[in-house]
Formats: structure tokens, C-alpha cells, sequence
């Protein structure tokens, strides 16, 4: 949040005692409920790498595991984030700016003053606690600033997510000298460059398939399906026809995988109750993109069957309505992009 004077931290020595303890017994508190994407990274690793405390290392993997897998931020929206909440706070939920009334890891209002607003009333207590933080996080990120949740989800470009965060989030204009833009970017490169490729995700299988299958017209060189697509017999009840979902629908159904005839628009698949979501790529399921994601829709998002997983990481999908309505196309994505993705496990 905007501040007017240097912040101050303070931490007594016998809570000091007890958050030392907390990170040398075992992870965040919350990170053994969180599902979906995740960091192989330990704190002591992050620490050597990075230069920072181990608790405050802590408290960085605590951060992005959160935003990746509780509100499923890309690893370029979730590093964009790490960068401002290293100049807001240090990583430490117990920063506390007085002069500007500001605290916790994001410098929320309304901690000491209300001169520049309180977001602090929307949390379910006052206290500075990591995991109550992340609560109200999520409290602001399903409310009033969804938007910025939408554009962390689907951002490819680390600084670029960072610039927006700080401006759209922490609500610091691009021009004030305190969004230290060179800096904030830097900082967002050398955390996507840290994790990107340390990320595990859910509890769907990482399968590879390097060879076998079958080809096709406009597969790339060095992929292949499993299984020719053949759209003589596909359906158009429930999906208009030619739509990236009644491709999805009907091409999974070749493949014996069943996704429901009413999943909604395409980056509606992953909210879908009863369907296993993943960040893992996954051969055979429905990669869902949010709106504006990778150039889908920006009002409807749009959803892809995935054909291929290399061992490289790198990913084939299929797809309709890429390039005209009915017109299967195909993409490949690389191992750090196929990352970003969610899928959506049929049955």
C-alpha cells in the first residue's frame, strides 16, 4: 500500500522464539492443505539461493504457494506478486508501517490509522498472522479486486505482472518514486527465474509420451496423437457446434473420457464441481484457459483437449475456434508455459 514513512518492524524476542521454532520444525502452517501447484523448494534452499533469512524464506514459499494453488495465479503472476511484497515488506507479516497505518505482508490499510482507508476491517481478525493475511488476500482477491486476480492468472510476463500488481493492487500510481518500477521488475525475474521450474502440481500423474501414436495434418513435427480425430461423428446438443467445447466434449468422448454436457464456456471447465482440476499437464484432459489467457477470449476463456505430454514438459493440444469456427487446429507449449495452465480431468 502507498506509505509515508520508512516502515518499522517489530518483533518481540519471545515471538521472535516462537516464529524461529515454527520454521525450523516444518512448513507454513497452511502449505500441507493447499492442492495444485506447488514449489519443490525447502526454505533452507530458497535461502541459499536468494540471499534472505530462512524465515523469511518461509514465508516467500508460503506466499507462493498460496496464490498458485488457492487462487491459481500463473508462475509469472504468482512471482510478479513475490517482487511487490518484497518491497512492501520483506516477506515478513509482521512489517508495520504506523505513519501510513499499514501492515502485514501487502501493507494493508487500516492497521494503526484509517488515512489511507482499512482494508484491515475485511479480515476475520487483526492480528498479524501469516495465514490470516493470506485469508484476507483471498477475501479482497474474490471481491472488489477480482481484476486483479483475473490478470494474475493468465499474466505471462513476470514484470509486466508485477507493474500491474503494484498499481492495481497496492493502488501506488506507476509515476510515484515508490513503486520503484526497475527494481520491482528485476525482482519479479529473479523469482520466476528461482521457481519456475521447481513446481509440482496436484494429484494427477506427470505421464510422458515421447513416441507411438498416430499423425496428422497439421500436427507439428515430432508430436502425435493417440488417436485420429474424426468429427463425422461428433454431437451438437448441448454445444454449439464448432465451439472449442463441443470439440473438447466430443473429442474426449472418442477417447472414452466423459466431461459434462453442461461445463459451461471454456473458462468456466475448471470451476466445474465434481471434476479433478490439475497444474500437472496431463494427456487426454481439458486444458482450460481463463480469459485473455494465451490468446483466448477475453469475456469467455476458452478450453483445449491435450494430446500429447513430452518428457520435456512440452505439451500438444488440439483445439477448435482457434482459427475459425470448426477448424481443428493444434499449438504446442513449452514445458514453462504448459505450467501455467490448469487442466481438467474428465471420467
Amino acid at each position: 500500500m502507498k506509505k509515508w514513512i520508512i516502515i518499522i518492524i517489530a518483533v518481540p524476542a519471545l515471538l521472535l522464539f516462537l516464529i524461529i521454532g515454527g520454521v525450523t520444525g516444518g512448513p507454513p502452517s497452511n502449505a500441507e492443505t493447499l492442492s495444485g501447484k506447488l514449489t519443490t523448494l525447502t526454505a533452507s534452499e530458497v535461502a541459499d539461493k536468494t540471499g534472505i533469512s530462512e524465515e523469511r524464506a518461509a514465508d516467500v514459499i508460503k506466499i507462493l504457494n498460496y496464490v498458485l494453488s488457492k487462487e491459481e495465479f500463473s508462475v509469472a503472476g504468482a512471482t510478479g506478486v513475490l517482487a511487490v511484497a518484497e518491497r512492501e515488506s520483506g516477506f515478513d507479516p509482521k512489517a508495520v508501517n504506523t505513519g501510513g497505518g499499514v501492515a502485514g505482508y501487502f501493507q494493508w490499510s487500516g492497521w494503526s490509522s484509517t488515512i489511507n482507508g482499512n482494508r484491515w476491517g475485511q479480515a476475520r481478525e487483526k492480528k498479524l498472522d501469516a495465514d490470516i493475511e493470506l485469508e484476507l488476500l483471498s477475501t479482497e482477491l474474490n471481491g472488489v479486486y477480482s481484476k486483479s486476480k483475473e490478470e494474475m492468472q493468465k499474466a505471462t510476463d513476470p514484470a509486466e505482472a508485477a507493474l500491474f500488481w503494484s498499481e492495481h493492487y497496492e493502488g501506488v500510481a506507476l509515476s510515484d518514486g515508490q513503486t520503484k518500477a526497475e527494481q520491482l521488475k528485476k525482482d519479479a525475474k529473479k523469482w520466476y527465474d528461482l521457481f519456475k521450474d521447481t513446481l509440482s502440481g496436484g494429484e494427477s500423474s506427470a505421464e510422458t509420451r515421447d513416441g507411438g501414436g498416430v499423425s496428422a495434418d497439421g500436427v507439428p513435427e515430432g508430436y502425435s496423437l493417440t488417436k485420429a480425430i474424426d468429427t463425422s461423428g461428433y454431437v451438437a446438443s448441448s454445444y454449439p457446434w464448432g465451439q472449442c467445447t463441443w470439440f473438447v466434449f466430443n473429442r474426449a468422448k472418442e477417447l472414452g473420457i466423459t466431461f459434462d454436457p453442461y461445463m459451461g464456456n471454456g473458462g468456466d471447465w475448471k470451476s466445474k464441481a465434481g471434476y479433478q482440476t490439475t497444474n500437472t499437464p496431463t494427456e487426454h484432459s481439458a486444458l482450460c484457459f481463463a480469459p485473455g489467457q494465451a490468446g483466448a477470449d477475453g469475456t469467455y476463456g476458452h478450453i483445449a483437449f491435450v494430446e500429447q505430454v513430452k518428457s520435456d514438459g512440452s505439451i500438444l493440444i488440439s483445439e477448435s475456434n482457434a482459427n475459425g469456427l470448426g477448424v481443428i487446429s493444434y499449438r504446442t507449449f513449452d514445458k514453462a508455459a504448459a505450467n501455467q495452465f490448469t487442466y481438467v480431468i474428465g471420467k
